[in-house]
Protein backbone atom coordinates (compact mmCIF):
# COMPACT_ATOMS: atom_id res chain seq x y z
CA UNK A 1 0.00 0.00 0.00
CA UNK A 2 1.44 3.67 -0.69
CA UNK A 3 1.29 6.91 0.65
CA UNK A 4 -0.90 7.73 -2.05
CA UNK A 5 -3.60 5.22 -1.22
CA UNK A 6 -3.61 6.53 2.51
CA UNK A 7 -3.29 10.08 2.27
CA UNK A 8 -1.34 12.89 3.08
CA UNK A 9 -0.20 12.72 7.45
CA UNK A 10 -2.16 16.05 8.02
CA UNK A 11 -5.18 14.66 6.70
CA UNK A 12 -5.25 11.34 8.77
CA UNK A 13 -6.89 9.87 11.16
CA UNK A 14 -4.20 8.76 14.40
CA UNK A 15 -5.56 5.36 13.45
CA UNK A 16 -4.35 5.59 9.98
CA UNK A 17 -1.67 6.74 11.16
CA UNK A 18 -0.80 4.26 13.05
CA UNK A 19 -1.79 1.64 10.35
CA UNK A 20 0.76 3.55 7.86
CA UNK A 21 3.45 3.52 10.46
CA UNK A 22 3.29 -0.26 10.90
CA UNK A 23 3.53 -0.74 7.28
CA UNK A 24 6.46 1.34 6.95
CA UNK A 25 8.31 -1.64 9.06
CA UNK A 26 10.03 -4.34 6.95
CA UNK A 27 7.51 -6.89 6.93
CA UNK A 28 7.35 -10.29 5.04
CA UNK A 29 4.65 -10.25 1.62
CA UNK A 30 2.84 -12.52 3.48
CA UNK A 31 2.39 -10.26 6.35
CA UNK A 32 2.31 -7.32 4.58
CA UNK A 33 -1.10 -9.04 2.67
CA UNK A 34 -2.20 -9.72 6.30
CA UNK A 35 -1.54 -6.30 7.05
CA UNK A 36 -3.03 -4.56 4.08
CA UNK A 37 -6.69 -6.77 4.62
CA UNK A 38 -6.24 -5.48 8.85
CA UNK A 39 -5.94 -2.18 7.63
CA UNK A 40 -9.13 -1.96 4.95
CA UNK A 41 -11.27 -3.58 8.24
CA UNK A 42 -9.54 -0.60 10.68
CA UNK A 43 -10.57 1.96 7.58
CA UNK A 44 -14.67 0.54 7.13
CA UNK A 45 -14.80 -0.21 11.06
CA UNK A 46 -13.42 3.93 11.30
CA UNK A 47 -15.99 4.81 8.38
CA UNK A 48 -18.97 2.79 10.19
CA UNK A 49 -18.40 4.85 13.55
CA UNK A 50 -18.83 7.64 11.63
CA UNK A 51 -21.87 6.95 9.88
CA UNK A 52 -23.57 5.53 13.03
CA UNK A 53 -22.32 8.89 14.83
CA UNK A 54 -23.93 10.63 11.60
CA UNK A 55 -27.28 8.75 12.41
CA UNK A 56 -27.29 9.28 15.56
CA UNK A 57 -27.21 13.15 15.59
CA UNK A 58 -30.02 12.83 12.56
CA UNK A 59 -32.14 10.88 14.85
CA UNK A 60 -31.34 13.14 17.65
CA UNK A 61 -32.36 16.27 16.19
CA UNK A 62 -35.48 14.35 14.72
CA UNK A 63 -36.85 13.29 18.01
CA UNK A 64 -36.29 17.44 19.15
CA UNK A 65 -38.54 18.54 16.39
CA UNK A 66 -41.19 15.88 16.35
CA UNK A 67 -41.23 16.07 20.32
CA UNK A 68 -40.99 20.07 20.41
CA UNK A 69 -44.19 20.05 18.21
CA UNK A 70 -46.14 17.18 20.29
CA UNK A 71 -45.19 19.05 23.37
CA UNK A 72 -45.92 22.94 22.00
CA UNK A 73 -48.63 21.96 19.47
CA UNK A 74 -50.67 19.49 20.56
CA UNK A 75 -53.60 17.81 18.99
CA UNK A 76 -56.96 16.38 19.87
CA UNK A 77 -57.17 12.42 19.78
CA UNK A 78 -59.93 11.07 21.71
CA UNK A 79 -62.25 13.10 19.92
CA UNK A 80 -66.18 12.54 20.95
CA UNK A 81 -67.85 15.30 18.96
CA UNK A 82 -66.61 15.55 15.75
CA UNK A 83 -68.79 18.09 14.82
CA UNK A 84 -66.75 20.26 17.84
CA UNK A 85 -63.52 19.23 16.36
CA UNK A 86 -63.87 20.48 12.07
CA UNK A 87 -62.49 23.04 10.61
CA UNK A 88 -66.00 24.33 8.98
CA UNK A 89 -63.86 27.14 7.00
CA UNK A 90 -66.09 27.57 4.46
CA UNK A 91 -69.00 28.18 7.47
CA UNK A 92 -66.99 30.61 8.93
CA UNK A 93 -66.23 32.68 5.40
CA UNK A 94 -70.10 32.74 4.86
CA UNK A 95 -71.24 34.36 8.29
CA UNK A 96 -67.79 36.53 8.12
CA UNK A 97 -68.48 37.74 4.65
CA UNK A 98 -72.53 38.60 5.59
CA UNK A 99 -71.59 40.18 8.67
CA UNK A 100 -68.61 42.46 7.43
CA UNK A 101 -70.74 43.26 4.32
CA UNK A 102 -73.85 44.17 6.53
CA UNK A 103 -71.73 46.61 8.77
CA UNK A 104 -70.02 48.26 6.07
CA UNK A 105 -72.94 49.27 3.95
CA UNK A 106 -75.19 50.22 7.32
CA UNK A 107 -72.27 52.08 9.15
CA UNK A 108 -72.82 55.88 9.20
CA UNK A 109 -71.18 56.76 6.33
CA UNK A 110 -72.11 60.67 6.24
CA UNK A 111 -73.81 61.19 9.29
CA UNK A 112 -72.31 63.86 11.28
CA UNK A 113 -69.42 63.63 13.77
CA UNK A 114 -69.63 59.77 12.26
CA UNK A 115 -65.52 59.59 11.58
CA UNK A 116 -65.08 58.50 14.96
CA UNK A 117 -67.29 56.08 15.18
CA UNK A 118 -66.43 54.69 11.76
CA UNK A 119 -62.58 54.21 12.94
CA UNK A 120 -63.62 52.81 15.96
CA UNK A 121 -66.20 50.25 14.05
CA UNK A 122 -63.12 49.39 11.43
CA UNK A 123 -60.44 48.81 14.12
CA UNK A 124 -62.88 46.41 16.20
CA UNK A 125 -63.65 44.84 12.25
CA UNK A 126 -59.95 44.22 12.09
CA UNK A 127 -58.85 42.83 15.28
CA UNK A 128 -62.31 40.48 14.92
CA UNK A 129 -60.80 39.38 11.48
CA UNK A 130 -57.52 38.70 12.57
CA UNK A 131 -58.65 36.91 15.48
CA UNK A 132 -60.77 34.61 13.03
CA UNK A 133 -57.97 33.93 10.95
CA UNK A 134 -55.96 32.69 14.27
CA UNK A 135 -58.26 30.32 15.75
CA UNK A 136 -58.24 29.07 12.54
CA UNK A 137 -54.34 28.79 11.31
CA UNK A 138 -52.59 29.34 14.43
CA UNK A 139 -50.99 26.55 16.48
CA UNK A 140 -52.89 24.94 19.37
CA UNK A 141 -50.34 25.35 22.19
CA UNK A 142 -49.31 23.21 25.08
CA UNK A 143 -52.76 23.27 26.14
CA UNK A 144 -56.02 21.58 24.37
CA UNK A 145 -58.89 22.28 27.43
CA UNK A 146 -61.21 23.70 26.80
CA UNK A 147 -60.77 24.01 22.97
CA UNK A 148 -57.68 24.43 20.96
CA UNK A 149 -59.72 27.65 19.35
CA UNK A 150 -59.73 29.18 22.71
CA UNK A 151 -56.22 29.04 22.79
CA UNK A 152 -55.25 29.95 19.50
CA UNK A 153 -57.27 33.40 20.07
CA UNK A 154 -55.27 33.93 23.29
CA UNK A 155 -52.50 33.50 21.02
CA UNK A 156 -53.90 36.22 18.37
CA UNK A 157 -55.01 38.74 21.11
CA UNK A 158 -51.81 38.41 22.42
CA UNK A 159 -49.89 39.09 18.86
CA UNK A 160 -52.40 41.85 18.66
CA UNK A 161 -51.42 43.13 22.05
CA UNK A 162 -47.38 43.00 20.98
CA UNK A 163 -47.52 44.86 17.95
CA UNK A 164 -50.50 47.42 19.84
CA UNK A 165 -47.39 48.03 22.56
CA UNK A 166 -44.48 48.56 19.41
CA UNK A 167 -46.52 51.29 18.11
CA UNK A 168 -46.94 52.88 20.79
CA UNK A 169 -43.24 52.53 21.41
CA UNK A 170 -42.87 55.18 18.53
CA UNK A 171 -45.50 57.78 19.77
CA UNK A 172 -45.39 61.07 21.56
CA UNK A 173 -46.86 61.22 24.81
CA UNK A 174 -48.67 63.98 23.67
CA UNK A 175 -50.70 61.60 20.89
CA UNK A 176 -50.73 58.71 23.46
CA UNK A 177 -53.13 60.33 25.91
CA UNK A 178 -55.02 61.70 22.78
CA UNK A 179 -56.10 58.69 21.56
CA UNK A 180 -56.58 57.33 25.69
CA UNK A 181 -58.34 60.47 26.04
CA UNK A 182 -60.79 59.37 22.37
CA UNK A 183 -61.31 56.15 23.95
CA UNK A 184 -62.67 57.09 27.54
CA UNK A 185 -62.38 61.23 27.90
CA UNK A 186 -62.91 60.77 31.65
CA UNK A 187 -61.60 57.62 32.97
CA UNK A 188 -58.10 57.82 30.80
CA UNK A 189 -58.17 61.33 29.75
CA UNK A 190 -56.97 62.34 33.26
CA UNK A 191 -53.84 63.97 33.35
CA UNK A 192 -52.94 63.51 37.60
CA UNK A 193 -53.55 60.43 39.38
CA UNK A 194 -54.77 60.39 42.75
CA UNK A 195 -53.66 57.14 45.10
CA UNK A 196 -54.17 55.92 48.19
CA UNK A 197 -51.75 56.34 50.89
CA UNK A 198 -51.57 52.97 53.03
CA UNK A 199 -48.88 54.90 54.69
CA UNK A 200 -49.97 56.81 57.58
CA UNK A 201 -49.75 56.45 61.20
CA UNK A 202 -48.12 53.21 60.85
CA UNK A 203 -47.26 52.96 64.99
CA UNK A 204 -51.37 52.47 65.09
CA UNK A 205 -51.86 48.79 65.15
CA UNK A 206 -55.50 47.66 66.49
CA UNK A 207 -57.79 44.68 64.83
CA UNK A 208 -60.09 47.36 63.79
CA UNK A 209 -57.44 49.32 61.59
CA UNK A 210 -56.32 45.95 59.96
CA UNK A 211 -59.91 45.19 59.13
CA UNK A 212 -60.29 48.93 57.95
CA UNK A 213 -57.70 47.78 55.13
CA UNK A 214 -59.66 44.54 53.98
CA UNK A 215 -60.92 45.99 50.72
CA UNK A 216 -61.48 45.52 47.03
CA UNK A 217 -57.66 45.21 46.82
CA UNK A 218 -57.32 42.53 49.30
CA UNK A 219 -59.78 40.93 47.91
CA UNK A 220 -57.70 41.00 44.33
CA UNK A 221 -54.54 39.66 46.30
CA UNK A 222 -56.29 36.61 47.74
CA UNK A 223 -58.03 36.03 43.86
CA UNK A 224 -54.50 37.08 42.19
CA UNK A 225 -52.44 34.43 44.15
CA UNK A 226 -54.88 32.01 43.64
CA UNK A 227 -54.66 32.47 40.02
CA UNK A 228 -50.99 32.28 40.31
CA UNK A 229 -50.76 29.19 42.14
CA UNK A 230 -52.72 27.90 39.45
CA UNK A 231 -50.27 28.58 36.82
CA UNK A 232 -47.30 28.39 39.16
CA UNK A 233 -48.04 24.89 40.87
CA UNK A 234 -45.37 25.37 43.20
CA UNK A 235 -45.87 26.29 47.00
CA UNK A 236 -42.16 27.10 47.78
CA UNK A 237 -41.68 29.15 44.94
CA UNK A 238 -45.10 30.90 45.05
CA UNK A 239 -44.51 31.84 48.59
CA UNK A 240 -40.58 33.45 47.34
CA UNK A 241 -42.24 35.28 44.63
CA UNK A 242 -44.67 36.44 47.38
CA UNK A 243 -42.35 37.81 49.24
CA UNK A 244 -39.68 39.26 46.58
CA UNK A 245 -42.59 41.31 45.33
CA UNK A 246 -42.78 43.00 48.84
CA UNK A 247 -38.98 43.33 48.60
CA UNK A 248 -39.28 44.97 45.49
CA UNK A 249 -42.23 47.46 46.58
CA UNK A 250 -39.82 48.98 49.23
CA UNK A 251 -36.93 49.44 46.71
CA UNK A 252 -39.24 50.76 43.93
CA UNK A 253 -41.37 53.21 46.75
CA UNK A 254 -38.98 56.09 45.43
CA UNK A 255 -40.15 56.09 41.77
CA UNK A 256 -43.88 55.38 43.25
CA UNK A 257 -44.97 56.66 46.37
CA UNK A 258 -47.90 54.65 46.43
CA UNK A 259 -45.43 51.25 47.17
CA UNK A 260 -44.79 52.36 50.72
CA UNK A 261 -47.63 50.78 53.13
CA UNK A 262 -47.38 49.83 56.45
CA UNK A 263 -45.06 47.10 58.16
CA UNK A 264 -48.07 44.88 59.24
CA UNK A 265 -49.94 45.88 56.18
CA UNK A 266 -47.43 44.23 54.34
CA UNK A 267 -46.75 41.11 56.34
CA UNK A 268 -49.62 40.04 58.17
CA UNK A 269 -52.21 41.54 55.14
CA UNK A 270 -50.30 41.24 52.35
CA UNK A 271 -47.89 38.42 53.01
CA UNK A 272 -49.47 36.30 55.47
CA UNK A 273 -53.43 36.70 55.14
CA UNK A 274 -53.95 37.54 51.80
CA UNK A 275 -51.39 35.95 49.28
CA UNK A 276 -50.96 32.89 51.87
CA UNK A 277 -54.58 32.00 52.06
CA UNK A 278 -54.86 32.62 48.33
CA UNK A 279 -51.70 30.17 47.77
CA UNK A 280 -52.99 27.46 49.72
CA UNK A 281 -56.82 27.80 48.30
CA UNK A 282 -54.95 27.52 44.61
CA UNK A 283 -52.56 24.47 45.41
CA UNK A 284 -55.77 22.54 46.98
CA UNK A 285 -57.59 23.50 43.57
CA UNK A 286 -54.58 21.93 41.71
CA UNK A 287 -54.76 18.76 44.34
CA UNK A 288 -58.64 18.59 44.10
CA UNK A 289 -58.37 18.98 39.85
CA UNK A 290 -55.43 16.41 39.95
CA UNK A 291 -53.34 18.83 38.40
CA UNK A 292 -49.51 17.93 37.79
CA UNK A 293 -47.21 19.56 39.79
CA UNK A 294 -43.95 21.60 37.92
CA UNK A 295 -40.91 20.45 39.78
CA UNK A 296 -38.79 24.01 39.04
CA UNK A 297 -36.03 22.32 41.14
CA UNK A 298 -33.90 19.71 39.60
CA UNK A 299 -33.80 17.24 42.30
CA UNK A 300 -31.79 14.06 40.35
CA UNK A 301 -28.61 14.12 40.89
CA UNK A 302 -28.52 15.92 43.92
CA UNK A 303 -25.42 15.40 45.85
CA UNK A 304 -25.04 15.93 49.79
CA UNK A 305 -22.43 18.86 50.48
CA UNK A 306 -19.91 16.58 51.58
CA UNK A 307 -19.93 14.50 48.40
CA UNK A 308 -20.07 17.66 46.39
CA UNK A 309 -16.59 18.58 48.67
CA UNK A 310 -14.87 15.28 47.84
CA UNK A 311 -15.64 16.42 43.86
CA UNK A 312 -13.85 19.58 44.24
CA UNK A 313 -10.94 18.72 45.98
CA UNK A 314 -10.45 15.56 43.43
CA UNK A 315 -10.63 17.98 40.82
CA UNK A 316 -7.23 18.54 41.54
CA UNK A 317 -6.17 15.26 41.80
CA UNK A 318 -4.73 13.28 38.76
CA UNK A 319 -5.82 10.05 39.21
CA UNK A 320 -9.38 11.33 39.25
CA UNK A 321 -9.02 13.65 36.42
CA UNK A 322 -10.30 11.58 33.66
CA UNK A 323 -13.40 10.57 35.53
CA UNK A 324 -14.57 13.53 37.10
CA UNK A 325 -18.21 14.69 35.51
CA UNK A 326 -19.42 18.12 36.78
CA UNK A 327 -22.76 17.16 34.53
CA UNK A 328 -25.11 17.42 37.95
CA UNK A 329 -23.34 20.58 39.16
CA UNK A 330 -23.99 22.26 35.38
CA UNK A 331 -27.45 20.85 35.41
CA UNK A 332 -28.03 22.44 38.97
CA UNK A 333 -26.54 25.61 38.01
CA UNK A 334 -28.64 26.02 35.01
CA UNK A 335 -32.11 25.05 36.62
CA UNK A 336 -31.66 27.36 39.22
CA UNK A 337 -30.29 30.52 37.09
CA UNK A 338 -33.74 29.67 34.74
CA UNK A 339 -35.70 30.01 38.24
CA UNK A 340 -34.05 33.41 38.62
CA UNK A 341 -35.20 34.47 35.18
CA UNK A 342 -38.75 33.38 35.50
CA UNK A 343 -38.96 35.30 38.90
CA UNK A 344 -37.54 38.96 37.28
CA UNK A 345 -39.61 38.33 34.49
CA UNK A 346 -42.58 37.60 37.01
CA UNK A 347 -41.35 40.86 39.34
CA UNK A 348 -41.15 42.82 36.31
CA UNK A 349 -44.28 42.12 34.61
CA UNK A 350 -45.99 43.09 38.06
CA UNK A 351 -44.14 46.65 37.92
CA UNK A 352 -45.21 46.94 34.54
CA UNK A 353 -48.78 46.94 36.09
CA UNK A 354 -47.95 49.91 38.46
CA UNK A 355 -45.62 52.01 36.48
CA UNK A 356 -47.71 51.97 33.28
CA UNK A 357 -50.81 53.20 35.39
CA UNK A 358 -49.23 56.10 36.94
CA UNK A 359 -47.39 57.15 33.47
CA UNK A 360 -50.67 57.47 31.84
CA UNK A 361 -53.11 58.55 34.38
CA UNK A 362 -55.13 55.31 34.67
CA UNK A 363 -56.79 54.68 37.70
CA UNK A 364 -56.74 51.03 39.77
CA UNK A 365 -60.34 50.63 39.12
CA UNK A 366 -60.81 51.15 35.27
CA UNK A 367 -61.76 48.08 33.32
CA UNK A 368 -58.97 48.77 31.07
CA UNK A 369 -56.26 47.63 34.30
CA UNK A 370 -58.72 45.08 34.89
CA UNK A 371 -58.72 43.65 31.23
CA UNK A 372 -55.09 43.93 30.82
CA UNK A 373 -54.67 41.70 34.15
CA UNK A 374 -56.79 39.52 32.43
CA UNK A 375 -54.93 38.69 28.83
CA UNK A 376 -51.58 38.60 30.60
CA UNK A 377 -52.87 35.95 33.16
CA UNK A 378 -54.33 33.85 29.99
CA UNK A 379 -50.96 34.82 28.32
CA UNK A 380 -48.94 33.21 30.80
CA UNK A 381 -50.71 30.36 31.22
CA UNK A 382 -49.20 28.34 28.14
CA UNK A 383 -46.47 30.62 28.50
CA UNK A 384 -45.13 29.12 31.63
CA UNK A 385 -45.98 25.65 30.55
CA UNK A 386 -43.44 26.59 27.65
CA UNK A 387 -40.72 27.78 29.78
CA UNK A 388 -40.78 24.99 32.35
CA UNK A 389 -40.67 22.77 29.52
CA UNK A 390 -37.53 24.86 27.94
CA UNK A 391 -35.94 24.54 31.66
CA UNK A 392 -36.27 21.18 32.80
CA UNK A 393 -36.81 19.13 29.27
CA UNK A 394 -33.42 18.08 27.71
CA UNK A 395 -35.18 17.56 24.36
CA UNK A 396 -36.62 20.91 24.07
CA UNK A 397 -33.77 22.93 22.67
CA UNK A 398 -35.83 26.71 22.20
CA UNK A 399 -39.19 28.55 23.55
CA UNK A 400 -42.68 28.11 22.51
CA UNK A 401 -43.89 30.91 20.46
CA UNK A 402 -46.71 31.54 22.86
CA UNK A 403 -43.69 32.12 25.74
CA UNK A 404 -41.73 34.27 23.24
CA UNK A 405 -44.44 36.58 22.48
CA UNK A 406 -45.04 36.93 26.73
CA UNK A 407 -41.33 38.17 26.72
CA UNK A 408 -41.20 40.07 23.94
CA UNK A 409 -44.65 41.85 25.40
CA UNK A 410 -42.79 42.22 29.10
CA UNK A 411 -39.81 43.94 27.11
CA UNK A 412 -41.93 46.28 25.21
CA UNK A 413 -44.00 47.21 28.22
CA UNK A 414 -40.93 47.79 30.25
CA UNK A 415 -39.07 50.11 27.05
CA UNK A 416 -42.47 52.27 27.28
CA UNK A 417 -42.56 53.28 31.18
CA UNK A 418 -38.52 53.75 30.92
CA UNK A 419 -39.59 56.05 27.77
CA UNK A 420 -42.41 58.00 29.21
CA UNK A 421 -41.56 57.74 32.80
CA UNK A 422 -37.92 59.27 32.60
CA UNK A 423 -38.69 62.42 32.86
CA UNK A 424 -41.70 62.00 35.87
CA UNK A 425 -39.29 60.17 37.97
CA UNK A 426 -36.37 61.59 40.47
CA UNK A 427 -33.25 60.53 40.17
CA UNK A 428 -32.71 56.41 40.82
CA UNK A 429 -30.92 55.08 43.85
CA UNK A 430 -28.84 52.53 42.44
CA UNK A 431 -27.84 51.10 45.87
CA UNK A 432 -31.89 49.44 46.92
CA UNK A 433 -31.98 48.36 43.23
CA UNK A 434 -28.43 46.23 43.45
CA UNK A 435 -29.60 45.03 47.03
CA UNK A 436 -32.76 43.87 45.28
CA UNK A 437 -31.14 41.72 42.84
CA UNK A 438 -28.97 40.17 44.95
CA UNK A 439 -31.49 39.42 47.05
CA UNK A 440 -33.31 37.42 44.23
CA UNK A 441 -29.99 35.64 43.32
CA UNK A 442 -29.67 34.46 47.10
CA UNK A 443 -33.22 33.90 47.61
CA UNK A 444 -33.43 31.90 44.33
CA UNK A 445 -30.62 29.54 45.37
CA UNK A 446 -32.21 29.19 48.85
CA UNK A 447 -35.55 28.65 47.46
CA UNK A 448 -34.35 25.74 45.14
CA UNK A 449 -32.35 24.25 47.97
CA UNK A 450 -35.38 23.97 49.88
CA UNK A 451 -37.64 23.46 47.84
CA UNK A 452 -35.34 20.00 46.90
CA UNK A 453 -34.73 19.64 51.27
CA UNK A 454 -38.55 20.02 51.58
CA UNK A 455 -39.40 17.22 48.69
CA UNK A 456 -37.25 15.09 50.15
CA UNK A 457 -38.92 15.42 53.72
CA UNK A 458 -42.69 15.28 52.36
CA UNK A 459 -41.66 11.79 50.91
CA UNK A 460 -42.62 12.85 47.09
CA UNK A 461 -39.14 11.86 45.74
CA UNK A 462 -38.03 8.29 45.56
CA UNK A 463 -34.22 6.80 45.13
CA UNK A 464 -33.73 5.03 42.10
CA UNK A 465 -29.94 3.68 40.55
CA UNK A 466 -29.65 5.91 37.04
CA UNK A 467 -26.19 4.47 34.97
CA UNK A 468 -24.74 3.06 38.26
CA UNK A 469 -25.37 6.01 40.39
CA UNK A 470 -28.35 5.93 43.33
CA UNK A 471 -30.50 9.22 42.44
CA UNK A 472 -33.35 11.19 43.78
CA UNK A 473 -36.34 11.78 41.66
CA UNK A 474 -39.71 13.06 41.92
CA UNK A 475 -42.86 9.72 42.21
CA UNK A 476 -44.63 11.73 39.56
CA UNK A 477 -42.70 12.16 36.86
CA UNK A 478 -41.01 10.19 33.61
CA UNK A 479 -37.82 10.94 34.07
CA UNK A 480 -35.75 14.49 35.46
CA UNK A 481 -38.84 15.80 36.19
CA UNK A 482 -40.83 15.86 33.10
CA UNK A 483 -44.57 16.13 35.06
CA UNK A 484 -45.79 18.25 32.31
CA UNK A 485 -45.75 15.50 29.60
CA UNK A 486 -48.94 14.29 28.80
CA UNK A 487 -49.56 10.44 28.48
CA UNK A 488 -50.66 11.57 24.79
CA UNK A 489 -47.43 13.22 24.08
CA UNK A 490 -45.66 9.64 25.09
CA UNK A 491 -47.84 7.30 23.28
CA UNK A 492 -47.53 9.38 20.18
CA UNK A 493 -43.33 9.15 20.75
CA UNK A 494 -43.64 5.44 21.09
CA UNK A 495 -45.92 5.18 17.95
CA UNK A 496 -43.32 7.14 15.90
CA UNK A 497 -41.00 4.84 16.85
CA UNK A 498 -38.62 6.63 20.01
CA UNK A 499 -37.97 4.41 23.34
CA UNK A 500 -37.29 6.00 26.45
CA UNK A 501 -33.60 5.18 26.21
CA UNK A 502 -33.21 7.69 22.61
CA UNK A 503 -35.20 10.50 25.31
CA UNK A 504 -32.65 10.18 27.79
Amino acid sequence: MTDDDLGSPDSMSPRKRNVKKRNSNELSPGDRVGDAAATTEAEADYDDEDEKRVRRIKSRRQLERTHFQMVNERVVEDITVDFLYKPHTLTILGVLVVFISYKAFTGFTEAQNATDRNIYDGLLGTLGLFLVVSAMAFPNGPFIRPHPVFWRVVFGVSVVYLMLLQFTLFQTYTDIKTVLTWLDPTGLGAENLDEKDYAINCSDVSIERIWSHMDIFAVGHFTGWAMKALLIRHGVLCWYISIAWELTEIVFTQLLPNFAECWWDAIILDVLICNGLGIFAGLQVCKFLSMRNYHWESIRNTLGHRARFKRVVMQFTPESWDDFDWGSFTQTIKRTMAVYVFVLIWLLTELNTFFMKHVFAVDTKHPVVFWRLILIAFISAPSIRQFYLYATDPLIKRLGMQCWVYLAVCALEAAICVKFGISMFPRVAITPIVIWILFLVVGTFFSVWFSVWWAKKSSATTEIEIDGENCDIYLDSSHENLGAIHEDVRRRRRDLGFSESDIN
